[in-house]
């Protein structure tokens, strides 16, 4: 594990250059509502891929590498709240395989669903969650499910990622891990070059694995 950096070694940036300010867990959370019932759609699997989409914003901005396991690199405080927090993790752990970290998954749902509250993006009304910009979010949802069923990915990888981690989840609809992995396996190893690069791709990978072990009919991962 490698802690303790020095000094001399350049603070990694916050998010990856040319991502959005807000976190890719966060996005991933707040495209999983559903409008009518007013709770993120299959939470569990949800969950799995919010801590998914951290693990991959880290590999992008230089503090996560390992293909068989993954290893924290740099300092654990950059001020992006959520991803610093499954750094800390990491990096005071042990080598475990990346299987293991798909566990225990309910604190990353719940971290970004009170980041959305707390920016003022999403509202609580009791045990509901309203979202101000409901007929927005649905047709996102609906755009992520055609493409995906379409096999048309977007060309950036930010998107990418957005569109295989919310359709294999069942944030749209119902956990397509496998249509997810199909695609993800094409098309993101030219978009994530060199040690981070393998660390993010090792996490998808194993993200949606951990999503169709989840599911809880054989019927409802495609």
């Amino acid at each position: 594990m490698t802690e303790g950096i020095g000094a001399d070694v350049p603070r990694p940036a916050t998010r990856p250059a040319g991502w959005p300010d807000e976190p890719l867990g966060v996005t991933v959370c707040r495209l999983s509502i559903d409008p009518v019932r007013g709770r993120v759609r299959h939470p569990f699997q949800v969950g799995i891929a919010i801590r998914t989409a951290m693990f991959l914003e880290l590999a992008q901005s230089g503090r996560l590498v390992g293909q068989n396991w993954p290893e924290a690199v740099g300092p654990s405080d950059t001020g992006n709240k959520l991803p610093d927090s499954v750094h800390r993790a990491v990096a005071g752990r042990r080598a475990i395989g990346w299987r293991r970290w798909f566990s225990h998954v309910t604190a990353d749902r719940v971290a970004a669903t009170d980041y959305l509250v707390e920016a003022g993006v999403w509202r609580r009304e009791g045990k509901r969650i309203v979202d101000p910009r409901a007929a927005e979010t649905v047709l996102r949802q609906r755009e992520i499910a055609r493409a995906m069923a379409a096999g048309e990915l977007p060309g950036d990888l930010h998107s990418q990622l957005v569109y295989l981690l919310v359709s294999g989840a069942g944030g749209c609809g119902r956990p397509a891990p496998r249509r997810a992995w199909r695609l993800a396996k094409v098309s993101l190893p030219p978009l994530l070059p060199g040690q981070g690069g393998a660390a993010g791709y090792a996490a998808v990978r194993t993200g949606l694995r951990a999503i169709r072990r989840a599911a809880s009919f054989r019927m409802f991962s495609r």
